[in-house]
């Protein structure tokens, strides 16, 4: 690990991989189906806590 981020120095080497990557790109002429995952709603009521992370890095994933 790093000891300290220079994001000067990293950013634009991961930037130009997820552009050879195509990674961000859509393709709007797909003849696949399109859906939507929706996990949960956000609600504001309540502290982070350890099960916040279980159930919404999966999906990020």
């Amino acid at each position: 690990m790093i000891p300290k981020y220079a994001p000067r120095e990293i950013e634009s080497k991961w930037q130009a991989r997820w552009q050879a990557d195509h990674l961000y790109e859509v393709d709007e002429s797909s003849d696949r189906p399109k859906w939507y995952a929706l996990t949960m709603f956000p609600y504001t009521s309540g502290d982070l806590h350890i099960g916040h992370w279980y159930a919404m890095a999966p999906s990020d994933v």
